[in-house]
């Protein structure tokens, strides 16, 4: 007998709106816009004929028969996940080769893959950490995280993350005894730079700082200017994907409230013209979502900063 179901679609989205009792949450889990899954879910009301969620000011609230259907929905889909989970385990092991910038790959993908490797035990992942750009004709990689604009022509292009916020960072004992600090007492600091100065010349600039002699100090290759920030030589500036960890354990803190966007951008790139595989799908949506996780996490380190500035 046939079964009469709404949108699977619709279901998603109501599932996850009534598990956060946020859209704005669903829809940053689901890589969707706000509006999206606010549509989703009037179509499924309408479907049902019932009401899942009273709009209010402050946001939105489930119904009693909003909860009692999440309450519902959400085993079911655990349910599908573990299935297909289990499905894709019996099939033979799946190879993806992926080429990484070492910063990148040292201070957040590597913590992070023991997750993925739960997930997808059929994809077996090779990482090569390297600073030059992978070439798909002659490299054997299959996928390759960059940041940058996104403006590489040899290369089709999915962003993973975009205007990436950049900011001072320091070891806490740099600055135990220092009392208040404002931007301009940097002057007084070391400042640590990746191999292009400009950086700190640009966040001092965006900052409108000035007296602070943005030229000195030691210069270091890739991550390593961050590191010497964990280990108490200066300043550094790191971005939100970088140091977001060491901001939640304690080896870093911002001492100013005051970030740079930048308008680059992490994305995952692969061959020109060559369709997305099963695997590479199933590794970016990981890092979607991973990396939806750490800018919430960021987002309440700026906002814990923020009160306390207050």
């Amino acid at each position: 007998m046939a079964r009469r179901l709404p949108s699977l679609n619709a279901l998603r989205a109501f599932e996850a709106a009534a598990r956060h009792e946020s859209f704005t949450d669903a829809a940053a889990e689901l890589f969707v816009t706000h509006a999206a899954v606010s549509r989703h879910i009037r179509e499924l009301e309408e479907w049902l004929g019932t009401e899942l969620f009273t709009r209010t000011g402050r946001g939105v609230d489930l119904t009693d028969a909003g909860r009692r259907f999440g309450n519902r929905l959400t085993p079911l889909f655990d349910n599908m996940a573990e299935a297909t989970l289990e499905a894709a385990a019996q099939g033979a092991v799946r190879n993806l080769n992926v080429s990484v910038e070492p910063a990148f790959a040292s201070r957040w993908l590597v913590p992070r893959l023991g997750r993925f490797n739960e997930l997808h035990p059929d994809i077996e992942l090779s990482i090569d950490p390297d600073n030059r750009l992978v070439d798909f004709r002659s490299d054997k990689a299959d996928l390759g995280i960059r940041y940058g604009q996104g403006r590489w022509s040899d290369v089709e292009i999915q962003k993973l993350i975009s205007d990436v916020d950049i900011f001072p960072v320091c070891s806490p004992g740099l600055i135990k005894d220092a009392g208040p600090l404002t931007p301009a007492d940097l002057a007084d600091y070391n400042l640590l730079h990746e191999s292009r100065k400009q950086y700190w010349t640009d966040w001092l600039q965006s900052a409108g700082i000035k007296g602070v002699e943005d030229w000195r100090g030691t210069v270091f290759q890739g991550h390593l200017a961050i590191e010497a920030a964990e280990a108490g030589q200066g300043f550094a500036l790191g971005d939100m994907i970088l140091c977001t960890d060491s901001l939640l354990n304690g080896r870093l803190m911002r001492p100013f409230p005051l970030d740079m966007r930048d308008h680059g951008g992490y994305f995952i790139v692969r061959a020109k013209g060559s369709k997305e595989s099963a695997p590479a799908r199933a590794f970016r949506e990981w890092l979607q979502a991973e990396m939806a996780e750490t800018q919430r996490k960021f987002a309440g380190i700026k906002s814990a900063s923020t009160k306390k500035q207050a």
